[in-house]
């Protein structure tokens, strides 16, 4: 008795690990039969939408980032989890610092998604985010940098000129069109 019913929960247990439920009240379909999943899942209407939400592709989306006399675009290079969920945060208005003169950084409040995130190792120019601490930025100066596998490439711009003057200005950040 003890054998068959160990089976069935090892078998129980399975299908439920192979379902991708998260434990999210959401993900229990016990008490309806299954669903089409929704084309895409909406919120409220951003003034620009992400490419996930029009269908668009990710790779060479241009982002800007403007304050004052500062314009720098950055190209979109990789269609991942963590584009993705930048794009979707988009747009937004964040104030960037100086981090150990390397780096240009801003915290955004939105959710970011790191599945599959493989680390890089940064060159200037590069827009990444820092997965223990969720935050944005940029490299302007990569001395002595390494392969980190705490980072993800986002992006990167040509206009590494204009990184530094981002210090201590609130910069809007938005989709090109």
């Amino acid at each position: 008795m003890v054998v068959p019913v160990a089976a069935s929960l090892m078998l129980a247990l399975g299908m439920t690990a192979c379902s991708g439920a998260t434990g999210r009240p959401e993900d229990d379909t016990s008490a309806s039969p299954p669903e089409e999943a929704p084309a895409a899942e909406t919120s409220a209407p951003a003034a620009t939408p992400a490419p996930e939400e029009t269908g668009d592709e990710v790779v060479g989306t241009s982002v800007r980032f403007t304050t004052g006399d500062v314009d720098i675009e950055v190209i979109i290079d990789e269609d991942t989890p963590t584009t993705r969920s930048f794009l979707a945060m988009l747009p937004m208005t964040l104030e960037f610092s100086d981090f150990g003169g390397k780096e240009k950084v801003a915290t955004p409040t939105g959710e970011w998604d790191f599945t599959d995130a493989a680390g890089v190792n940064p060159q200037v120019g590069d827009l990444f985010s820092y997965t223990p601490w969720g935050n944005l930025g940029f490299f302007y100066n990569t001395d002595g940098n390494t392969f980190d596998a705490s980072l993800t490439r986002i992006g990167s711009t040509t206009d590494v000129d204009q990184i530094e003057l981002l210090d201590g200005q609130r910069v809007t950040i938005a989709i090109a069109r």
